[in-house]
Parts: structure tokens; C-alpha cells; sequence
């Protein structure tokens, strides 16, 4: 029990030492933790805009990865039918964008995506209706010259003719379609230029396009977790009808949504330690300013050092008490880092809060790590002063000028 007290005294002692000796190089000590601020909020900055970012980038990937299942290659409609009727899937939706389609729309020309679509487009991708209605996704027959737009395409062209595109008639590669219904773009996949235009898949073929085969279906299954049993299952049976061998890629493919999210997990991993690594370099310039410090006091203390070992004070009295400042001025730091990095994250997401990409997100486990770090860049750089002043000679350090 007395050896905690005492050990439990000693401490305390060492504390007000290290503080006082802060406290009598104050100007000093405020620019040291001015570079240990600036490293820890340069770290906590980037490892917050990594997490944000890779946030944001598996959101995305999540969205585009339609289904559990995705088939590309020459899919006839046949091959579409088999894969429907499957006791494993649930839902299945084929699509085929027509490339290089020119729209016109109300005297004005614009450059959508143009897909078609047949299947359970509300269950594989899901949609709000903002205006209007659809038409029968599932029916393959259904004939009508019609069409359904993302609002992506009506604000675009709201903008151009200052007009309402819903209900007016648009013009596809030359032939005329009317638009019943705008959906969200949240729904579509992969948008670009000016929005999405949808059209049924009996009236695109042979008017639209040439080729009756489809370019991807994607597939919900029964029981997501066997993903990986159906996929190989699904290209085996379409090798098998193409006499080609059962894992050939030569016309079809399958693509899981794990492996878009693994994909882009690979990707926001390399893009969050590089923007880790850049961080550190501020850091560490902060750490050679917390040695260049604790070196200077080592020097100036060093009569005091050898007064003290003269009266009894041991080598690890020394060395504790070094790195007890040099732990205090960077942990002080990184404290002040910190809340920095909380108060410029938080004006950053008020900024870019529209941003789907940029965003800041300081979570729990960023803070701990920039805790640890600056209680650590204490003690790295602490260590090489405190093991210098430990090692003093009392008749030597009293000597010295």
C-alpha cells in the first residue's frame, strides 16, 4: 500500500515538473503544439474525408449493382425466359441500351441514355413515379409507341424549351414516341448526359435496333447468400445451350453485386491510405518539432539535470519526466487537433451537402486513432531527448556552461 502511494506521489510529482517546465517556455511550447495541431488535424482530415468518401463510393456501387445477380453477353429472349422461370430467382429484369440515338425533343436536340426494358424493373430497381404512369414492364408484347423518362430528362428539357415534356411526343432515331410517366433518376443505373428514356422492348426491336438480343439481365434470388452456386449454375446451363465449355466467358458473363462492392472497397482502401499517408507527412514534421523542443530543454536543463541526479534523482526519474512533457505537449495537441478537425468537418458537410461523394466522417474510431497517434509521436520523439538526459553525468552536467 505505501509503495502505490508512493509511486502514486511520484507521478504526481513528475506531472507538475513537466507542466511548470512547459509553463516556463511558453512561447516555446504553443508553437510546438501549434505543428502537432496541424499534423493530427491534417491526419484526422483525411482519414475523415477516406471514411466519408468510401462511404459515399459503396453507396453508389451498391445502387448500380442491381440485383444479386447480373448476366451480360448475346442474351436471347429465350435465354431471358429460362432464367425467369428459374425456382431460385425471384425477379429478373433485361435490358439493352441502343447507343447513339438521336432525341429530339420539342425542337430540341438532346443525348439520354435510351434503354430497353422488360421484366420486374420495380423489383430489381425500385421507383418513385414523379408524374404520370408507366407501362407494363413484364409485358413483352406490349406494342405502344411509348415511352417513360428520368426526371433527369425532363429537368433537362424544362430547361432547354421552358416546357413539360410529360405527355408531349419525342422522337427516337428517327421514330416517334409519346412519354406517359417520369420516375426518379435514384432508380436508373449508371446516368449520364441528359437522364434516361425507357421504352418496351416489342416496340424497340426491329424499329430502334436490329438485333433482337438483349445485353444484361439482372437477377434477385430467393436466398442472396447462394449468389455465388447460382451464378456458376446460370453460365454453365447458357454455355451448355452454345456448346461451349462450362466456365467459358467467351459470349456470357456473371457479375455479382459482392464483387462491385469488393471492387470498390479495393479501390476507397487505396485512396484512403494515400490520403492517410499525405496527412502523416504534417504530422511527422510536427513530431521532428516536438524532438527539436524536448532537445533545446535538455540542454538549457542541464545543470538541473545534474543537480538533481546529485542529490539522488535516478536515470528514470530523468527520462519519465522528458517524455512526461514531451507526451504532454503533444497530447495537448492532438486534443486541440482534434476538436479542429470536428469543427471544420462540421462546416465542410454544411458546405458540400448536396456533394453524393464529398462528404466528412469523423467516426469514433478516427478520433481513438488520432488520440493513440498523438500520445504516440510523444513518446517516439520524446525518447531520443529523455534517453540523452537520463545518461548525464552529474559531475559533467554540473561543469557545463
Amino acid at each position: 500500500m505505501k509503495l502505490l502511494e508512493r509511486n502514486s506521489m511520484q507521478i504526481k510529482f513528475l506531472i507538475s515538473e513537466s507542466l511548470q517546465s512547459l509553463r516556463s517556455n511558453l512561447l516555446r511550447s504553443f508553437l510546438t503544439i501549434i505543428g502537432i495541431v496541424v499534423g493530427i488535424f491534417s491526419v484526422t482530415a483525411m482519414l475523415s474525408l477516406g471514411e466519408g468518401l468510401s462511404a459515399n463510393v459503396l453507396d453508389r456501387f451498391s445502387s448500380f449493382a442491381s440485383g444479386d445477380l447480373t448476366v451480360s453477353g448475346e442474351i436471347n429472349f429465350a435465354d431471358f425466359t429460362w432464367i425467369n422461370e428459374q425456382p431460385y430467382v425471384t425477379e429478373s429484369l433485361a435490358s439493352l441500351s441502343i447507343n447513339n440515338s438521336e432525341v429530339i425533343a420539342l425542337g430540341s436536340d438532346f443525348s439520354p441514355t435510351v434503354q430497353v426494358v422488360v421484366g420486374d424493373y420495380e423489383g430489381v430497381q425500385s421507383y418513385d413515379i414523379v408524374s404520370g404512369e408507366v407501362y407494363d414492364w413484364n409485358d413483352s408484347n406490349f406494342g405502344e409507341a411509348v415511352a417513360v423518362v428520368s426526371d433527369g430528362f425532363a429537368d433537362a428539357v424544362l430547361e432547354e424549351t421552358s416546357q413539360s415534356i410529360l405527355n408531349q411526343d419525342i422522337t427516337i432515331g428517327g421514330q416517334k414516341f409519346t412519354v406517359i410517366g417520369v420516375i426518379e433518376s435514384s432508380s436508373m443505373q449508371f446516368t449520364r448526359g441528359d437522364g434516361v428514356i425507357l421504352v418496351p422492348y416489342s416496340k424497340a426491336i426491329g424499329t430502334l435496333t436490329s438485333t433482337k438480343n438483349l445485353s444484361s439481365v439482372a437477377i434477385l434470388l430467393q436466398d442472396s447468400t447462394y449468389y455465388e452456386i447460382a451464378g456458376q449454375y446460370i453460365l454453365a446451363s447458357l454455355n451448355a445451350s452454345r456448346q461451349l465449355a462450362a466456365d467459358s466467358e467467351d459470349v456470357f458473363s456473371v457479375e455479382t453485386a459482392q464483387s462491385f462492392i469488393e471492387t470498390a472497397e479495393e479501390t476507397t482502401q487505396m485512396i484512403s491510405l494515400f490520403l492517410g499517408i499525405v496527412g502523416s507527412i504534417a504530422l511527422f514534421v510536427g513530431g521532428i518539432g516536438t524532438m527539436n523542443m524536448m532537445l533545446t530543454t535538455v540542454t538549457e536543463r542541464t545543470k538541473e539535470i545534474g543537480l538533481r541526479k546529485a542529490v539522488g534523482a535516478r536515470d528514470r526519474d530523468i527520462m519519465l519526466q522528458i517524455l512526461v512533457e514531451s507526451v504532454a505537449l503533444t497530447s495537448l495537441g492532438g486534443f486541440l487537433g482534434i476538436l479542429l478537425s470536428l469543427g471544420v468537418g462540421r462546416i465542410a458537410n454544411t458546405i458540400f451537402a448536396d456533394s453524393e461523394i464529398i462528404s466528412i466522417l469523423i467516426n469514433t474510431k478516427v478520433i481513438a486513432l488520432a488520440a493513440f497517434v498523438a500520445v504516440a509521436v510523444g513518446v517516439v520523439f520524446g525518447l531520443y531527448p529523455a534517453r540523452n538526459a537520463s545518461r548525464l553525468q552529474p559531475v559533467d552536467a554540473l561543469r557545463a556552461e
